[in-house]
């Protein structure tokens, strides 16, 4: 009998561990999928469109420099955004020409 409270508690355990990572995972997002595939992809607290320039505030990663062919997302309300080139300044802020909305 042991052995059968033994195997029951590590299968329910098991159960549990994997409803957790469930529950856990954000679900699939087809627009934030093929943003990470097509380029690099900034996730910015605030975010500005004035078209065709997107101007975002504390993103990551930090990068510094010339950027093209890059997504920027609105963490506030999930607005994609894609641009074709751009600057950016570190995790303070980017900025993006030639954009067009993705979504939001």
């Amino acid at each position: 009998m042991p052995c059968r409270a033994v195997a029951l508690s590590t299968v329910l355990a098991a159960a549990l561990g994997a409803a957790a990572l469930l529950l856990t995972t954000p679900p699939a997002d087809p627009a934030r999928a093929s943003a990470e595939s097509a380029g690099e992809m900034f996730v910015c607290e605030q975010v500005e469109s004035r078209y065709p320039q997107v101007f975002g505030r504390t993103c990551g990663p930090g990068r510094w420099g010339p950027i093209s062919d890059f997504t920027v997302i609105d963490r506030r309300d999930d607005g994609t955004y894609r641009c074709q080139s751009g600057w950016a300044e570190g995790p303070v802020r980017i900025s993006g020409q030639n954009c067009r909305p993705q979504r939001g």
